[in-house]
C-alpha cells in the first residue's frame, strides 16, 4: 500500500515525515517495493550515472562523481517502471520542485542516461527477463520557452559527461547539439520553429520549465509537438516527455497547470489509467510563512530532498518585501498559490470535489446555461435543490489551434443537452444569460430563437419562472436589459455566499461539486472583482483565453435554487440544503 491519504489533501497527495505535501507513489510495504524493483529499470540506470558498471558514469557541478537524492532515485526506479509485457507503466511525467532544488542537474542527467545509458527496454532471451539497454539510435531532445533555457541545459548536461566519458562514447560536445561521432545518437535543443519539430523520431524530450509554456508565448504548441511525436513512436522506442517546472501560475493555462489538472483527473476518476508519474514536494499551505517558526518550517519541508539547501537564507529570500505572497509560495515553497485577486482557493475548492454525490435520474435540480457565441465558452451547471449539489451539465468552448478557426458553438448539442437534462431531471427552474452576439446570417441574437423555443416548450414544467410575466428561462444579466440589475443583485450576493461556503467554512461546510475539469479550470482562472452590487467574477483581463464560464454558470445555478426555495411555490421540511439552512425542498 502507498502512503494513506488525509482526507484533507488533494487527490493524489500524501503526507512526509515533516508534513510536507507529497505526490510521488511510492509504496510503503516491503513486498511491492521489492517487486518494483524488479520490475523496472531504474536500479541498472542509477548504478550506470553513479560509476557502478563498468563504463564512466555522470560528474556533479564540482566535477565528482554523481550522486541522486533519495527523492531523485525514487522518481527514476518509478520512472522506468514497466509491466511483464515491456510497457513502461508510466506514458509521461513531471518533476516540480521549489528554486534550488536541483532541477536542472537531475533533468539533465535524465538525458545523458536516455543518450548513454541502459534505458531501452529489452527482452534477454536467455535470461528469460527484461533488462536495459543504450539505445541504438537516441535522439534525446530539449525544449524550453526560449533558445537560451535550452542551451542553458544542453550546457549542464555537457558538464556530467567528464573526459573519461568523451574518450569511451566518442562524443563531440557542441552548444546546441551533441554527438555520438560515426553514429546517429545525438542530444539537441529543439528549435523555437514548432514546424521544424513536427515529425522528429525523438526517444526521450524533456520540456523545462514548462510554467512558462503558455498561449501567450506560444510555447505551449512545442509541447503539443513533441507529444505527438513521443506518441507515435515505435511499440520498442516508447518515446516519452518529461516536464520540469516550477510551481506554475493558476489560470494561465501553461503546459504546467495543464498537466497537472490531467493528473487530478486521473487521481480523482477511476475511468481514467493512472500513467503520469507527478513527482511534487510542497510545503504545508496552512503554515504561515511570516511567522518565523512556521516560515523555517515550511522552508525544511520544501527543502527536504535538498540537503544542500540554505535554510537560513531561503528564510530570508522569502519574506523580501520586493517579492509578492503569491512568488514566494509558488518559488519558495513549491505551492500553487492562489493569484492576489482569485475568486476561491484552488486547493479549497478542488477539496470539495466529489463525484459521489452525483445527481440520480429524477433529482429536483435549477439550471444554469451560460452562453456565448465562439469566444468564450458555454457551459451549463446544475444545481440539486436538496443539499446544493454543483453538477457540470455540459462545456463548448473554441478548440485551440487551427481547429478552432470559424468556430461557432454547436446550438443543436446545447438544445440536446437542456432537453437531455428535461428529461432525465425535474428542473425547477432554469435561467439563461444569453450572448449579445448577432447570428451571422439573419443578425438577430444567437440565442434567441432557441431560447424562444425553450420557453414555449418547459415554461408550463418549471414551477419558479427566471424572469417572472416575461419568460420562464430568459436570465439576461445584462444591466440595459429590463431587471438587469437585480439579476446582478442576486448574482453578486450569491457570488459572495458560495466564496464564504468554500474558502471559510470548506469541508465544514455542505457546498460540494462533482470536480470536473472545465468546471475546476474555470473557477481556478475566475478572478474576483467589485462592481456596485459587491461582489462578482471575471476573466484575468477582457480578451483572455483563460475561460471562467462554467464558474459563472454554477454561481447562477446556485441563484435559481435559492430563488426557487425562496418563491413560495415549494414546501420544505427540515433536513438538509444549504440554501434554505437546513431545510430540503419539496414539491407542493
Amino acid at each position: 500500500m502507498t502512503d494513506s491519504l488525509v482526507s484533507d489533501l488533494p487527490a493524489g497527495y500524501s503526507r512526509g515525515p515533516l508534513g510536507e505535501w507529497k505526490t510521488l507513489p511510492w509504496p510503503d510495504d516491503p513486498e511491492e517495493k521489492a517487486r518494483l524493483m524488479e520490475m523496472s529499470l531504474g536500479p541498472q540506470v542509477i548504478d550506470w550515472a553513479e560509476w557502478r558498471t563498468d563504463e564512466p558514469g555522470l560528474l556533479n557541478d564540482e566535477g565528482e562523481r554523481w550522486r541522486f537524492t533519495d527523492g531523485q532515485a525514487r522518481f527514476i526506479i518509478l520512472w522506468y517502471a514497466f509491466d511483464d509485457a515491456g510497457r513502461y507503466v508510466y506514458r509521461s511525467g513531471l518533476k516540480r520542485a521549489a528554486k534550488g532544488t536541483g532541477k536542472d542537474p537531475f533533468g539533465a542527467a535524465m538525458c545523458n542516461i536516455e543518450f548513454l545509458g541502459p534505458s531501452q527496454l529489452d527482452f534477454d532471451m536467455r535470461r528469460g527477463g527484461w533488462h536495459g539497454k543504450r539505445h541504438h539510435m537516441p535522439l534525446v531532445q530539449m525544449a524550453s520557452n526560449s533558445a537560451d533555457q535550452s542551451k542553458k541545459l544542453l550546457r549542464v548536461a555537457n558538464s556530467q559527461l567528464g573526459s573519461e566519458a568523451v574518450d569511451y562514447y566518442q562524443l563531440d560536445k557542441g552548444m546546441t547539439a551533441t554527438y555520438v561521432k560515426n553514429s546517429p545518437a545525438r542530444m539537441e535543443i529543439i528549435t523555437n520553429s514548432e514546424s521544424s519539430a513536427e515529425g522528429d523520431p525523438a526517444t526521450f524530450i524533456v520540456l523545462n520549465e514548462s510554467h512558462h509554456m503558455t498561449p501567450n508565448s506560444g510555447r505551449d504548441e512545442i509541447a503539443a509537438v513533441v507529444r505527438r511525436n513521443a506518441g507515435k513512436s515505435k511499440g520498442n522506442i516508447q518515446a516519452r516527455v518529461l516536464e520540469l517546472t516550477n510551481a506554475h501560475m493558476k489560470g494561465a493555462g501553461s503546459v504546467a497547470e495543464e498537466t497537472y489538472i490531467a493528473w487530478q483527473k486521473q487521481q480523482s476518476d477511476s475511468r481514467f489509467v493512472k500513467d503520469i508519474l507527478y513527482d511534487s514536494v510542497e510545503a504545508d499551505p496552512r503554515l504561515d510563512f511570516y511567522d518565523a517558526d512556521e516560515r523555517r518550517l515550511a522552508i525544511r519541508q520544501a527543502y527536504s530532498d535538498a540537503p544542500w539547501a540554505d535554510i537560513d537564507r531561503l528564510c530570508s529570500e522569502i519574506i523580501d518585501p520586493r517579492l509578492s505572497a503569491a512568488e514566494a509560495i509558488r518559488f519558495y515553497l513549491n505551492g500553487l498559490a492562489d493569484a492576489e485577486d482569485a475568486f476561491v482557493g484552488a486547493q479549497e475548492f478542488m477539496a470539495l470535489a466529489d463525484p459521489s454525490k452525483g445527481l440520480k435520474d429524477g433529482d429536483r435540480i435549477a439550471l444554469f446555461l451560460d452562453c456565448s457565441k465562439s469566444e468564450d465558452a458555454t457551459a451549463m451547471m446544475a444545481c440539486r435543490i436538496d443539499d446544493g449539489f454543483n453538477q457540470t451539465m455540459g462545456v463548448w468552448q473554441r478548440p485551440r489551434g487551427k481547429r478552432g478557426e470559424g468556430y461557432l458553438v454547436p446550438r443543436e448539442d446545447v438544445d440536446d443537452a437542456v432537453r437531455a437534462c428535461f428529461e432525465r431531471f425535474r428542473v425547477v427552474w432554469f435561467g439563461v444569460d444569453p450572448s449579445p452576439a448577432k447570428d451571422d446570417t439573419t443578425e438577430a441574437s444567437y440565442w434567441q430563437p432557441l431560447i424562444d423555443q425553450w420557453h414555449r416548450d418547459f415554461r408550463r414544467r418549471l414551477r419558479v419562472w427566471a424572469t417572472p410575466g416575461q419568460s420562464s428561462v430568459l436570465f439576461d444579466m445584462r444591466l440595459s436589459a429590463k431587471g438587469g440589475a437585480e439579476r446582478n443583485r442576486l448574482f453578486s450576493a450569491e457570488t459572495e455566499v458560495i466564496r464564504d461556503l468554500i474558502d471559510t467554512e470548506g469541508l465544514g461546510g455542505s457546498f460540494r461539486h462533482d470536480g470536473h475539469t472545465m468546471l475546476v479550470a474555470h473557477v481556478n482562472n475566475a478572478r474576483a472583482r467589485l462592481n456596485k452590487f459587491g461582489l462578482i467574477i471575471g476573466k484575468v483581463t477582457r480578451d483572455s483565453s483563460a475561460n471562467v464560464d462554467a464558474a459563472v454558470a454554477m454561481i447562477g445555478a446556485n441563484v435559481g435554487r435559492r430563488l426557487a426555495l425562496n418563491s413560495g411555490r415549494v414546501r420544505v421540511r427540515s433536513g438538509g440544503g444549504r440554501g434554505g439552512r437546513g431545510r430540503v425542498m419539496v414539491m407542493s
